[in-house]
């Protein structure tokens, strides 16, 4: 796969993140902004929600393990983002709950394994030609600011109805883009370790508990912070805004989260991230005005960049290449699938029956229990450098 490729692995995985997410940051802060607008309830937001955790709970581990076992990662992703961007094309056009939902549902279900699937192909190309995997992730968190504001101003003045076509065209050229990635070694079935090699580190389970709990956080920003914002009288700009400057914020920790990681031995950037993401969720809570959430904003994007990185790099060291993918999406399945499930119901009912500042107090909540569990873990040898 390498000897095929026209560009080098360093650009090529900063393309995929950079296109991938200027796609996402057209439409993720203004999507379920459009929703309540169109007349939807919190409840019924909250969902729609669940749509794509719930697929990923059920078919990211599965569909990226028979990836892994066949090595069909790259022709995989191929042909769900393929299908996702037909399918999110024809999302504008329904204005009902059961008319979104019939599209959302097998959207989501083409989607459940791309992440899980392209985070361990670039991770593993990082490591394989000792590549700093920050340094084109954070591609992405450019990628999502820059959308996010442009778009931002852009839908304010048409409406949000276009964002479907224009996120749509905007995957495609990542069809190509991930022809150009390395598909990775291949080894012999009778040469793998056995999955459950995966289950007795411990290490690795706290991790991916630490990321659950996160999830949950970032579950109930991402889906809520744009109601939240309206609801104070903010506008789709400022919506954009803060999207815009938590994803920029997430650049140096990103570019250096690698640096940061060896210095406080890995385990310690990712609790150091849990807190800063912490005081984040408490100041949309404790001061909410529109005015200064955009400087929430920034804390919440460097706790995720420190967090985001050193995860996925801890998650690569510590599994064989054979179950790359299988091993992500366990994250995946923990961060963007079960979280969200949580998140998405209870969040819609504390919005419709609490208030909408009582979803970030939940969210900071999980972030220290995140923190602690991790913390313990550390201090009693489980997880280390």
């Amino acid at each position: 796969n390498k000897k095929n490729s026209v560009i080098k692995p360093r650009v090529s995985g900063s393309l995929f993140y950079l296109i991938y997410f200027l796609s996402t940051g057209a439409f993720g802060p203004f999507l379920y902004v459009y929703y309540a607008e169109l007349g939807l309830t919190g409840q019924q937001v909250g969902i729609l929600a669940i749509f794509f955790p719930l697929m990923t709970v059920f078919f990211a581990t599965p569909l990226s393990s028979l990836a892994d076992r066949k090595r069909w990662r790259i022709r995989m992703v191929q042909s769900a983002i393929l299908i996702v961007a037909v399918i999110f094309f024809f999302m504008q056009f329904p204005r009902t709950f059961w008319g979104v939902a019939m599209l959302m549902l097998p959207m989501a279900f083409c989607f459940s394994p791309v992440m899980s699937i392209s985070d361990s192909l670039v991770a593993r190309m990082a490591l394989r030609n000792k590549l700093n995997y920050g340094g084109m992730r954070m591609w992405g968190s450019f990628g999502f600011a820059s959308a996010a504001l442009v778009f931002g101003m852009i839908w304010g003045e048409v409406g949000f109805r276009p964002m479907f076509a224009v996120s749509s065209l905007i995957l495609l050229p990542l069809i190509w883009i991930l022809g150009q990635i390395e598909e990775g070694p291949s080894r012999d079935a009778k040469e793998r370790a056995p999955v459950k090699v995966l289950f007795r580190d411990t290490g690795l389970l706290l991790l991916l508990t630490g990321a659950f709990l996160a999830g949950i956080a970032n579950s109930l920003s991402m889906t809520f912070e744009g109601i939240y914002v309206r609801s104070l009288g903010g506008t789709s700009f400022l919506i954009g805004l803060m999207s815009a400057f938590a994803a920029t914020s997430e650049l140096p920790t990103m570019y250096f989260g690698q640096r940061i990681g060896t210095k406080l031995k890995g385990a310690n950037a990712i609790v150091l991230a849990y807190l800063l993401s912490c005081s984040a969720y408490l100041g949309f809570v404790l001061l909410p005005y529109p005015t200064v959430m955009p400087i929430f904003s920034i804390l919440k994007g460097l706790g995720f960049g420190l967090f985001f990185t050193n995860t996925i790099r801890l998650i690569t060291e510590r599994t064989p290449d054979e179950w790359a993918s299988t091993a992500q999406s366990f994250m995946t399945v923990g961060m963007f699938g079960l979280a969200p499930l949580v998140a998405g119901p209870l969040g819609g009912a504390i919005h419709d029956h609490i208030s909408p500042a009582a979803i970030f107090a939940l969210g900071a909540l999980a972030l220290i229990l995140a923190a602690l569990i991790l913390g313990i873990g550390i201090i009693q040898g489980k997880i280390s450098e």
